[in-house]
């Protein structure tokens, strides 16, 4: 990665003079930047490209390229990629794309090319991809026509992405807002060079100070991981855009988990457990991860809103109103104290209009202001949304001047050409101006989202459960669905605490347990692949005495001889009935082939699917870490006693949720998914009552 960033000498196959022409861009383009390294254009037609000697072929160069950037037709790549293995090029950026999986004679030429390269020690990047951008080293290593900007900003963001056409228009939006960067890598299809490779590279790489990735998938999990830690073990703020968001929720219909925790829950729930930011525009990711490198974590969970109009003040504070994840400070008594001398009403929360002073646009106020709420300690970032108005250009220096205090300030401007020196100003000194609201938001909530992502870091660990026991519940388990009680028996060996219940094989036996038990009782059938109970008349809830299981047991027995005739019955569980729930939780688990095994905590019982009101923690995961997720939910003033409602033990269901996270790293990626569904919540204590499991056997999971 090194040699493909900062190359001491190139060779450009396919070089020439006209700019219509991949070569022609390419050699046009490490010219006008700079490239300070030797350029051997590789041209079999012509003596000479750009004023410097070509040669009919990379073999034939007199001293072994760094690297090489190919872009032929697939008729000929490997065996371009074979001349520059034997012109000894250490590593080669290719281009070419129709390959992998969007052509099926691709699938094979990528893995001939990388088999050619690896053969002779030479690394590939792509094909499918649009090379590498270093702006310190003045190398555009790239066919875009993104790389004819005047020059390369410089500055601290770095990215990697699997798109080629993306990084370049994130590479654009930061140009035109101001922003600087390190390394710009595009990884394509990843056919030798991944993801991983470009990531670590960055976090090693000391002029990068904030990371964007790209993610359309991942390749090494672990490798992945790694990077990410390393990266905050080392300050390096990291921002994702993960593509293949709305088809996330595909619903798998054996479990309520395979429904609701799809590619993108999973992955934003590793990105949480790593602390990486997730922002869902490519172009505003630049943005977010400038901010970041700037400012890293805000100083308070708070946001102060400022405008020269109330209009503006009051929509902003909208907007961020409905965000769950932004706030509106509420200032302390000696800010609220010295606005009152400039306003007659300072307001508690941070909204400012400057049109409704005493003394409307007094710049000597109007920077007093910004410097109170800027020191306030409940304010930890502002937006300051620009009207039309007097003093433009003397605002944009207080900002700036702000800026340079590191407080995070996102600039919304709605002036327009009429401000073009106020906005000139600003991007001058790197902080770009927002047009409106949305990428604004981005930014905001993506500095909020780290310093939240920083005080996770003390969360703890997850409840220390018994991996052996765990592991011997899982012995002798079949494919497919396992019953209820050997899901129950896999989670009680975690510690999970369930309802009490036995399984008995007739009505005799189900008379005894509800007398050792005591009603009122829930009654259900156990067959091997039974799913949905409910749908299938399996079982019976609220039974009160003998004659109402008498009854309940018949129809049950029928229900499951006319509904589902072909399962094969274990027998029956009789339950305790609790009736004294505050809420029902449903608390799923699923190994994620791709992102790793995660947990699902939210309200909904039967209706979890509809709500869809989850979080999803990677696990393991401690108590504390599930109950600050679980604040962040829209039902969750439903758990915390709203409209006089008895506050649930939400303590006591964390540790059940800790403990089903820590059970599905114990069993390990065979237990695919698990539904522990509800767990019912009493204004003191938890217990689950039905729970059910997926699990594979090592055979299956290859």
């Amino acid at each position: 990665m090194q040699r493909l960033c900062e190359p001491r000498s190139i060779a450009v196959v396919g070089a020439s003079e006209d700019l219509g022409k991949f070569g022609g861009r390419v050699m046009h383009q490490l010219v006008r930047h700079g490239y300070p390294g030797v350029l051997y254009p590789i041209n079999p037609n012509r003596d000479a490209v750009n004023g410097l000697r070509a040669f009919p072929s990379v073999s034939a160069v007199p001293a072994a390229p760094d690297a090489a950037i190919i872009a032929v037709p697939p008729g000929v790549l490997e065996a371009t990629v074979a001349d520059c293995v034997a012109g000894g090029v250490g590593v080669a950026i290719v281009i070419t794309g129709n390959l992998g999986g969007v052509s099926v004679a691709g699938v094979p030429l990528e893995r001939r090319i990388v088999d050619v390269a690896r053969a002779g020690g030479m690394r590939l990047l792509g094909p499918n991809c649009l090379g590498v951008v270093n702006a310190p080293g003045r190398l555009a290593f790239s066919p875009s026509v993104t790389m004819a900007v005047d020059a390369l900003p410089v500055g601290a963001v770095g990215i990697a992405s699997q798109s080629g056409a993306l990084m370049t228009a994130m590479f654009m939006r930061g140009h035109d807002a101001g922003v600087g960067f390190s390394t710009c890598i595009s990884v394509g299809n990843q056919a030798d060079l991944e993801l991983a490779d470009a990531f670590e590279h960055l976090v090693d790489d000391p002029a990068t100070r904030a990371i964007c990735l790209y993610v359309e998938g991942v390749k090494d999990l672990p490798r992945l991981r790694a990077a990410a830690e390393r990266a905050r073990a080392a300050g390096k703020p990291v921002v994702a855009v993960k593509a293949g968001r709305t088809g996330a929720g595909a619903a798998m219909a054996r479990s309520h988990t395979g429904a609701l925790a799809g590619a993108y829950e999973t992955f934003a729930a590793l990105a949480e457990r790593l602390g990486i930011v997730l922002t869902d525009s490519a172009e505003a990711a630049v943005l977010c991860a400038d901010a970041l490198a700037r400012h890293g974590a805000p100083k308070a969970e708070g946001l102060a809103v400022v405008s020269s109009s109330g209009g503006a003040a009051v929509l902003a504070s909208d907007a961020v109103a409905t965000e769950r994840r932004l706030a509106v400070a509420r200032l302390s008594a000696p800010t609220r104290d010295a606005l009152a001398e400039m306003t007659d009403d300072p307001s508690a929360a941070a909204m400012i209009d400057f049109g409704g002073f005493r003394r409307p646009f007094v710049l000597g106020e109007i920077v007093r202001t910004l410097n109170l709420l800027a020191d306030d300690p409940a304010v930890g970032a502002m937006v300051y949304v620009m009207t039309p108005q007097p003093l433009m250009d003397e605002i944009a220096e207080a900002i700036a001047a702000l800026e340079a205090r590191g407080v995070p300030v996102a600039m919304v401007s709605t002036a327009g050409s009429v401000a073009r020196t106020a906005h000139a100003a600003l991007r001058a000194r790197g902080i770009p101006v927002h047009t409106g609201m949305d990428d604004a938001l981005r930014v905001l909530r993506a500095l909020f989202d780290h310093r939240r992502s920083r005080e996770s870091d003390r969360a703890g660990a997850a409840v220390a459960v018994d991996a052996a026991a765990v592991a011997a519940a899982t012995r002798g388990l079949g494919p497919g669905l396992l019953t209820e009680p050997e899901a129950e028996r896999l989670l009680a060996a975690a510690g999970v605490p369930f309802a009490a219940g036995r399984l008995v094989g007739d009505l005799d036996g189900a008379l005894a347990a509800a007398r050792d038990i005591g009603y009122p009782v829930v009654l259900k059938a156990v067959a091997r692949g039974l799913v949905h109970k409910s749908d299938a008349g399996a079982v019976s809830v609220g039974i009160a005495d003998e004659g109402a299981l008498c009854e309940a047991f018949a129809a049950v027995a029928e229900a499951m001889a006319h509904n589902v005739p072909d399962a094969v019955l274990d027998g029956y569980l009789v339950r305790e009935m609790v009736v004294d729930a505050v809420a029902e939780v449903f608390v799923g688990a699923r190994h994620d082939p791709a992102h790793g095994p995660v947990i699902l905590v939210g309200l909904g019982g039967v209706l979890v699917e509809v709500l869809r009101d989850v979080a999803v923690i990677a696990a393991p995961a401690s108590p504390a870490a599930i109950r600050a997720r679980l604040e962040t939910l829209a039902t969750w003033p439903l758990l915390d006693g709203a409209r006089g409602r008895p506050r649930a033990d939400v303590d006591a269901l964390a540790e059940i949720a800790s403990r089903v996270s820590a059970a599905l790293v114990a069993a390990g990626p065979r237990l695919r998914e698990l539904d522990v569904n509800p767990v019912l919540v009493r204004a003191s204590g938890a217990v689950a009552v039905d729970a059910r499991a997926v699990w594979e056997t090592s055979e299956e999971r290859r």
